[in-house]
């Protein structure tokens, strides 16, 4: 591993987000090294003459003039690009600083002071605007949970070297050099903002939304927006910004009091800025992510008022004599301060952010940085100008008054998160919705009064009659009137019966019975070791709610289904190529099982909401619905998913399950684990793909024997051509087989009987080959094989003419097939083509007539074949609706073009 990728891993960079991160990183020092000296300029002159009154002066007149460039802000916000906007506020605390620095150079009065402490925090106030307005745009809700803690520190080592600088000022004379360097760090900026700006698109494009069903009051709207997370969200940054404001008060105070040289002060108060700015660098870049994700959001949110409740009453018991042991109680308040909220907070609080939609996104910031913050400042002020005066003003009032602010911020960063979980299933949500259960338009209303059945028997044959396509909807309605006196036909057959299908849908009528005793029957059903029959059940079961009894049953089908991840990974290391695709396959199943899993744990619409959003194309919606699963399910079961979800190498995610459920020690070859479990754990293809690199020994060879009789054509070839071989290679185990299986010579007649000189497997590989099919899976593509007729044509036979009902696709295996409109030649098809698409979903006349040009053999899909197999693997019409909206693009270009 190179230095460059140990440094991504440390910091959890992926590729292609070094050079992004790298310019915000540089953009942030760059704005770090402007409002760290301008800070320094401001407070060597405040700090000289009564601090006690002259700071809460500043921070009330910098509380008003921020307001007043904050409301100016959100007007350009709204009619200016956000491109255009962020260049002009640099471009504007260019000038503010410039302004500063003949304000330093000009004038050592505390109105100049004042002015000048003022001039920082609507410097600070824009850069910030800018910064943080730009990253929420370009970053997405998990980006940002990984990345704003990386950006942010990007101040951290220029605040550093600001304060190194400010120990060294002894004289004000050399205060313009600090404002002539910050001058230069923001033109620097400019130039850097460029380049992100040339490098990302900086939009607030709006999204498309469902309503919200709980929002902000109309009255209150003008001031927090229509959400509630971004009032809870302001009204606590309000309340932190006055404590804040009233911890960096009694800190610069009683540093004057203990120092009384300026140089002395300084030197003083540098030292402690470095010493907080380098421990929020390092915990920002190596254990801000780490942190975390161990302890989640909303514990993240809590530790900085929890820590400062904890501290603030430390002062009663101080001996306030003690001017030494004073000053280092506030330094340490001070400085714990400032490293929990920018090393802790800030980067969690911007992350709440993002859940909004851009436009919303924008709003929110402004509306705290812009309006929020600064009236925090100036409540702070207000409070310690008009308290300094009264008895213990100067003492035990400021903390008085922070303590009860703290535990109103406590409430509402509490009520920030639930709101910020709320906001993430919001964004998730679907924005139309019928209101109509998805399974209940399968099963209709009868019209009919059918008689029940009189005997066992006959419950058993109307089970079956599920599986002709003609009864099944009459068979259905049927079942659905019985009720439950279906249920004992049903436990039998569900313990006996191997039809996959047949399976499916009497799981599915148990699901629509909606009783308790065939819930049982599901969940009994979904306990099984064959893992078909869990996904039929789990299907089923998505039509009951959460039972809480029976929570501890899922969490346990779940940690087993993450433990079978496991050993999928950890064979992915060594399998072959086509079985490591098999296997990749297998793992979206199992994930797919889990989410099903997680949907009798917790809110079955969160969870259906998420599983819809990691599917989207859309970035920013995978993200909303990871960020919202990781902040409402089990950490551990959301960091086995999480490994199952991402874009990562197999060991990666091999090590991130083996953190969670212990390393496997000696974990058995992944070919004999699928050849033992066989169909009831994995798809036909898989099984397949693992039979043709399978060795038999005298020891394992028994497992041959259940692939023999399977129903998959697939595994069937692939279990007689290892009969095959051993009877050539090794013929003592061949007669071990054959000892074994007294029906070997009647499996054997059947299978010959049975198979078309096109063998299953290649099959999937024609499938596989036509364009309709090409970004199909082979393991999904298996279950086609079985609908695929193979049907043969002489040279100028007509395969169907114009304005015959089309129920069929044609695949060409060999020779070619016209196409024709009366004389006139539409098209010409080969070997690999295919043609009749559209009769697979929707049964219309003919638009053309089909010859064949030579002799031709093809297969034939028909339309109530593909249905079944539709209903079983949507990812199948998924795929051919892809294709077809492609080709139907593509004829439309034609014509534009033509």
């Amino acid at each position: 591993m190179t230095v460059t990728e140990r440094g991504r891993q440390l910091l959890g960079l992926r590729p292609d987000e070094g050079r992004t991160v790298g310019l915000f990183f540089l953009h942030n020092f760059l704005l770090g090294v402007g409002t760290i000296l301008v800070y320094v300029a401001a407070n060597v002159l405040l700090l000289e003459n009564n601090p006690e009154r002259n700071l809460p002066l500043a921070y009330g007149v910098a509380a008003l003039t921020m307001l007043a460039v904050g409301r100016a802000y959100a007007h350009f916000e709204h009619h200016w690009l956000l491109q255009k906007l962020v260049v002009r506020v640099l471009l504007a605390a260019v000038a503010v600083t410039g302004v500063l620095g003949v304000l330093v150079a000009t004038g050592h009065s505390v109105a100049a002071a004042v002015a000048i402490m003022t001039g920082y925090r609507v410097v600070y106030m824009l850069t910030s605007l800018e910064f943080w307005g730009v990253s929420a745009v370009v970053f997405d809700v998990r980006q940002s949970r990984r990345l704003f803690g990386i950006i942010s520190a990007g101040d951290m080592p220029a605040k550093a070297l600001g304060a190194v600088l400010a120990i060294f000022i002894h004289t004000n004379a050399e205060l313009p050099w600090l404002l002539a360097t910050a001058f230069g760090a923001y033109l620097a900026a400019l130039l850097v903002l460029q380049a992100t700006l040339g490098a990302h698109e900086v939009t607030a494009a709006p999204t498309p939304r469902p309503a919200r069903t709980a929002a902000v009051a109309p009255g209150l709207r003008r001031w927090f927006g229509e959400s509630r997370l971004v009032q809870a969200m302001c009204l606590s940054l309000l309340g932190l910004a006055t404590v804040t404001t009233g911890v960096e008060y009694l800190f610069f105070v009683n540093v004057k009091h203990r120092f009384h040289d300026e140089a002395a002060i300084m030197r003083y108060v540098g030292t402690v800025l470095v010493c907080t700015f380098i421990l929020a660098l390092i915990f920002k870049l190596i254990f801000s992510q780490r942190t975390l994700d161990r302890l989640g959001v909303r514990r993240m949110l809590l530790v900085l008022p929890v820590a400062l409740l904890l501290a603030l009453p430390l002062y009663a018991g101080l001996d306030h004599g003690d001017i030494s042991l004073m000053l280092r109680y506030f330094c340490g308040l001070y400085l714990g301060l400032e490293v929990l909220r920018r090393a802790v907070f800030d980067p969690v609080y911007l992350l709440l952010f993002q859940p909004l939609s851009p436009p919303e996104r924008l709003q929110a910031h402004t509306l705290a940085k812009g309006l929020y913050e600064p009236l925090g400042l100036g409540l702070g002020g207000a409070l310690l100008f008009g308290l300094h005066t009264l008895p213990g003003g100067q003492s035990w009032v400021p903390f008085g008054w922070m303590a009860l602010v703290m535990v109103g911020v406590l409430l509402l960063l509490a009520r920030t998160y639930r709101q910020y979980v709320a906001e993430l299933q919001h964004a998730l949500g679907q924005r139309f919705t019928s209101g109509e259960d998805e399974a209940t338009s399968a099963f209709e209303t009868p019209t009919e009064a059918l008689p029940p059945p009189a005997s066992p028997a006959e419950l058993r044959q109307l089970i079956h009659s599920l599986r002709d396509k003609a009864n099944r909807a009459a068979a259905t309605r049927h079942l659905l009137r019985l009720g439950n006196a279906v249920l004992p036909a049903v436990a039998d057959l569900l313990s006996t019966d191997a039809d996959h299908a047949l399976v499916r849908r009497v799981a599915l009528v148990c699901g629509r019975l909606r009783t308790a005793a065939s819930r049982q029957l599901l969940v009994a059903l979904a306990r099984q070791p064959n893992l078909f029959r869990r996904e039929a059940a789990l299907r089923a079961l998505r039509l009951f709610g959460v039972v809480p009894q029976e929570v501890p049953l899922f969490q346990a089908l779940v940690h087993d289904e993450l433990q079978l991840a496991q050993q999928l990974l950890h064979g992915q290391a060594t399998a072959a190529p086509e079985l490591a695709t098999c296997l990749d396959y297998e793992l979206m199943r199992t994930q797919q099982r889990v989410f099903a899993l997680l949907g009798q744990i917790y809110p079955p619409q969160l969870i259906a909401d998420a599983q819809r959003g990691v599917a989207h194309a859309a970035r920013e919606r995978q993200a909303n619905a990871l960020e919202m699963l990781d902040n409402s399910i089990a950490r551990p079961t959301y960091q086995g998913l999480q490994a199952l979800l991402a874009v990562a190498p197999p060991a990666e995610k091999e090590r991130t399950f083996d953190q969670l459920l212990g390393p496997l020690l000696a974990p058995p070859p992944i070919v004999e684990t699928i050849v033992e479990r066989g169909e009831t754990a994995f798809s036909d293809w898989t099984v397949r793909a693992a039979l043709d690199r399978w060795q038999p020994t005298a020891a394992t060879v028994a497992g041959l024997s259940p692939h023999l009789r399977s129903p998959s054509p697939l595994v069937r070839e692939s279990a007689f051509a290892i009969l095959a071989r051993l009877a050539t290679q090794q013929p003592t185990l061949y007669q071990y087989v054959n000892t074994a299986h007294q029906t070997l010579d009647t499996l054997r007649m059947s299978h010959e009987a049975t198979t078309s000189h096109i063998s299953a497997a290649e099959r999937v590989a024609v499938l596989q080959q036509t364009a309709l099919f090409a970004e199909t899976p082979e393991n999904v593509l298996s279950s086609i094989v079985p609908i695929m007729k193979e049907v043969s044509f002489a040279d100028g036979h007509q395969i169907f003419a114009k304005g015959d009902l089309g129920s069929s696709l044609f695949i060409l295996y060999e020779g070619g097939v016209g196409i024709f409109n009366g004389e006139q030649r539409l098209a010409t098809f080969s070997k690999g083509d295919f043609f009749g698409e559209l009769a697979l979903l929707d049964a219309e006349p003919r638009s053309a007539a089909a010859v064949a040009q030579g002799v031709v053999t093809a297969f034939r899909l028909d339309q109530e074949d593909f249905y079944d197999v539709m209903e079983e693997r949507p990812e199948v019409l998924r795929n051919i609706m892809k294709v077809l909206c492609q080709r139907l693009r593509r004829q439309n270009e034609a014509v534009l073009g033509s």
